[in-house]
């Protein structure tokens, strides 16, 4: 197999097992929210829920796409932007 093929198999492997981390993560974030748990220490490691924040953005700011980046920032820091926070999975493995 070439570099080519190589890195092509293991982009695609990289989208298989990050779907299938994904449907794990949720089970696990289901589980702590079941027994009311931020942090849990298990054998591999600890996982941590954290917040995670979705941004909405105004109609203004989406018509203003030669200046994204400023506008964005602007919009960040004067609060006109709303955001919604929702549980994050952080893992901090253990060390070896």
């Amino acid at each position: 197999m070439n570099d080519y093929e190589t890195y092509a198999v293991i982009k695609s492997k990289i989208k298989t097992l990050t779907a299938d981390m994904e449907i794990v993560k949720t089970r696990i974030l289901g589980e702590m929210k079941m027994i009311d748990a931020v942090k849990l220490d298990t054998a591999v490691g600890k996982f941590t829920i954290t917040p995670l924040k979705t941004w909405t953005y105004t109609q203004v700011f989406n018509t203003m796409k030669d200046d994204l980046a400023a506008k964005k920032a602007l919009e960040e820091s004067t609060g006109d932007a709303t955001f919604v926070e929702k549980p994050s999975l952080l893992f901090t493995p253990i060390k070896l």
